[in-house]
């Protein structure tokens, strides 16, 4: 084999290896969409849409300095 057909076989094998794991990942996505359960916990009626498990953080207004110097 010369040094053309090599690369050529390399870059056969490097797409299909890459198609093939393409597939495998859009399987993996559509299996773990499968088992995700339904929206109706997430959205609130007004469509927004609520964090499932964090809570925002909301510092107190203590907390907060809001001096001259502090906003440069």
């Amino acid at each position: 084999m010369d040094f053309i057909s090599i690369l050529a076989t390399i870059i056969l094998f490097t797409t299909v290896a890459t198609l093939a794991v393409a597939l495998a990942a859009y399987a993996a996505f559509k299996l773990r969409e499968r088992r995700k359960p339904g929206k109706s916990g997430a959205a609130v009626a007004g469509g927004a849409i609520e964090p499932m498990f964090l809570e925002r953080y909301m510092p107190d207004v203590d907390e907060v300095d809001v001096s001259p110097e502090a906003a440069q």
